[in-house]
C-alpha cells in the first residue's frame, strides 16, 4: 500500500502545499485507516482492491487536510499546528504529536518546575542574611584566596547576594615600585627603593630638580620620557605630571599627583559580575573606596543604602573569596605588608536544599 500512501502525500501537498512523505506519525495514521478499510471490505466479502484503495486514499487526503487546516506553506515534513488568531478554535485541528514532542516537553516542564521553584524563593521574604569578617592575614600563603570554609568564618549555601558592608584599608601602599619605576627613562627614577614618595621626597632622586608648590610640577636635570601607554606607564606618568607615551625636558607637562590611586576598587574573583560594578580593568568589583586620607593613615570605608547591591544572582555554595585590591588603572596595590579588614553581608535562601552550582540561565 506504499504506492498509496504516494499518491495521498501528493494530493496532501497540492492542496495544503505541506510534505508529508517522511512523517512517521502520518504513516502510522495511515496503515490504521488501511487495516479498518480492508477488515471492511472483508466484512462485506468486497474483492475490490482498486475500490478499496480509491475509498482509502479519499478518506486519508480528506482527513490529514483536516489535521493541517491552519497551517501555512512552510518547512517541508512539518506538521505542527498553525491556528490563524482569526480563526475559532477547533479541536478537530490540533496536530499529532510525536514520541519527540513529548519528550521535549516534559523535559521543559521540569525545567521550568526546577527554576520556578528557585525563583519562589529568590522574591520571597524566605530568606536570611550572613554577616562575617575577614582579613587579607587570612590569605593563603602567595594567592588572594581567603578559605571562609577551612577557618570556620562562615559556611554559605545557596548565596544570591553579597556587599561590603565596612572596610579599614592602610594607606600605605607604594607609589614608587620596581614595576612602574622602570617605565621612566632620563629622570633616574629606577635609583629609588621600592616605597611611598611625597614630592620633597622625590626631588632628592638625580634629574628630579626641584618641585614648585605652586604650579605642582616638577623640573627635571633631563628629558624625561614615558615608554608606552600601558597600566603601569599611566600610574607612573600621573606621580611624575607626565604624559604616557610621550617625553618632557624641564618642567612636567601636568601637575604631579604623588597619591599612588585616587580611589580602591575591591575586586572577587568569585561574585557573578551581574551584581558588580563593570569597569575598564575588572567586571567583578564590589566597592570603589575613594582615598581620602595620607599616607600612614587608615581609609575607613562605610556602606550607604546607594552602595548596596539589591540585584540577586542564581544559588551558589561560596567556600572561598579571592580579593584583590586594585589602584585606578586595574593595578594591584602592595601594602608593604599592612592588611585590611573587611565585613561582608551574604545574603542565602532557607530552607531549600543545597544547590551546589551556578545554574544556567
Amino acid at each position: 500500500m506504499n504506492d498509496t500512501f504516494d499518491k495521498i502525500c501528493q494530493d496532501v501537498y497540492k492542496e495544503k502545499q505541506i510534505d508529508i512523505s517522511r512523517n512517521d506519525e502520518c504513516f502510522k495514521v495511515y496503515k490504521k485507516i488501511c487495516k479498518k478499510y480492508l477488515e471492511k471490505y472483508k466484512k462485506h466479502e468486497k474483492t475490490d482492491v482498486e475500490a478499496c484503495k480509491h475509498d482509502i486514499q479519499e478518506y486519508s487526503v480528506h482527513y490529514f487536510c483536516k489535521k493541517l487546516h491552519g497551517k501555512p506553506p512552510g518547512k517541508i515534513g512539518d506538521i505542527t499546528q498553525y491556528v490563524n488568531k482569526t480563526e475559532p478554535k477547533d479541536e478537530s485541528t490540533l496536530p499529532i504529536p510525536t514520541e519527540t514532542d513529548k519528550v521535549d516537553l516534559d523535559l521543559q516542564r521540569q525545567l521550568f518546575e526546577k527554576k520556578d521553584k528557585i525563583y519562589r524563593n529568590l522574591f520571597s521574604s524566605d530568606i536570611r542574611k550572613v554577616i562575617f569578617s575577614v582579613s587579607t592575614s587570612q590569605k593563603i600563603s602567595g594567592t588572594n584566596i581567603i578559605d571562609i570554609q577551612d577557618k570556620n568564618i562562615a559556611d554559605l549555601k545557596n548565596v544570591i547576594g553579597l556587599n561590603l558592608l565596612r572596610a579599614s584599608i592602610p594607606i600605605s601602599f607604594y607609589n614608587i615600585n620596581s614595576s612602574n619605576k622602570a617605565k621612566v627613562t632620563g629622570a633616574a627614577v629606577s635609583g629609588a627603593s621600592d616605597g611611598y614618595y611625597n614630592s620633597t621626597d622625590l626631588t632628592d632622586i638625580t634629574d628630579i630638580d626641584s618641585y614648585d608648590d605652586k604650579t605642582g610640577k616638577f623640573t627635571f636635570g633631563a628629558a624625561t620620557q614615558i615608554a608606552g601607554v600601558t597600566s603601569l606607564d599611566k600610574s607612573i606618568a600621573k606621580i611624575l605630571g607626565l604624559v604616557a607615551g610621550a617625553s618632557a625636558e624641564g618642567t612636567s607637562t601636568n601637575a604631579a599627583d604623588i597619591r599612588g590611586t585616587n580611589f580602591i576598587d575591591i575586586d572577587i574573583e568569585e561574585i557573578p559580575s551581574i551584581v558588580c560594578n563593570n569597569t575598564e580593568y575588572s567586571k567583578n568589583v564590589i566597592a570603589r573606596v575613594p582615598v581620602e586620607g595620607y599616607n600612614g593613615e587608615v581609609q575607613n570605608y562605610i556602606a550607604n543604602s546607594a552602595d548596596i547591591i539589591t540585584e540577586y544572582f542564581q544559588p551558589q555554595r561560596m567556600t572561598r573569596l579571592s580579593i584583590r585590591l586594585l589602584d585606578e588603572f586595574g593595578l594591584e596595590l602592595d601594602f608593604n605588608g599592612l592588611h585590611s579588614y573587611f565585613t561582608f553581608e551574604a545574603v542565602v535562601l532557607k530552607n531549600v536544599p543545597d544547590m551546589g552550582i551556578v545554574l544556567e540561565n
